[in-house]
């Protein structure tokens, strides 16, 4: 992931099953701005805000995420 890719995500507080975070489904959509590896954080652009998460909540979003944005206008314009 590099800054400017739309990636999935969840939050802390979406975590259905502390000890499984991988079965927490990721339906947030964003833009990265910063991918920090060695503090293994991710800076993404979320409803005009920035949030910062760990990098095992977010992937890169792909074109079935893009058509959901589209049909929701999640992201600002």
């Amino acid at each position: 992931m590099k800054a400017g890719d739309i990636v999935r995500f969840h939050m802390w507080e979406d975590l259905v099953n502390v000890d499984d975070w991988f079965s927490t489904p990721k339906e947030r959509i964003g833009i990265l701005i910063e991918h920090n590896k060695l503090m293994g954080t991710a800076e993404i652009l979320y409803k005009g805000e920035i949030i910062k998460e760990r990098v095992q909540f977010v992937e890169k979003a792909g074109k079935k995420d893009a058509m959901r944005v589209e049909k929701s206008d999640e992201l600002p314009n």
